[in-house]
């Protein structure tokens, strides 16, 4: 898919540009504020509430929570936009992730990266990077070894 040529093409930008267009796959991800470092029980809840979206408001592909930040590939189910949607995730997650790690304040980094995946090509390698990303930090030696990691068996 080219965005720039949809004609429902619809362009903000922050510090990086964001485009969204209907029906598009969206490779995102967002970061803690500051970096902070989740706790596992806090990737829990993060995973849980990027799953539970699943099927409902958005058609997740593969998502992967790290300890300080998160990706994922989907398509918005819908009338939403993916502004609404990934405000949402990060909306709901931020206050109780703040309760279990008892503290205050923002979690979660403002702007978030996202991209529309453009083909199949892109699409195969955006899952293989949401899969091999807890490696290629050293927490594993292997994807099925990281515990907060999902990836849709097509």
């Amino acid at each position: 898919m080219n965005p720039w040529k949809s004609p429902e093409l619809s362009f903000r930008r922050r510090h990086l540009p964001h485009l969204e267009v209907p029906n598009a796959t969206y490779f995102v991800s967002f970061s803690c504020q500051d970096r902070r470092e989740l706790p596992a029980d806090a990737r829990d809840l993060l995973m849980a509430e990027i799953r539970s979206l699943d099927k409902d408001t958005i058609d997740l592909d593969a998502a992967v929570v790290m300890p300080d930040h998160a990706r994922a590939i989907f398509r918005v189910i819908g009338t939403l936009t993916l502004t609404h949607v990934l405000k949402g995730i990060k909306g709901r997650s931020a206050h109780r992730i703040n309760e279990i790690t008892e503290r205050q304040g923002q979690v979660w980094a403002q702007e978030t990266f996202d991209h529309i995946v453009r083909s199949e090509a892109d699409w195969q390698e955006k899952i293989e990077y949401v899969r091999q990303n807890p490696v290629k930090w050293g927490l594993v030696s292997s994807p099925e070894e990281y515990n907060w990691l999902y990836v849709r068996i097509k």
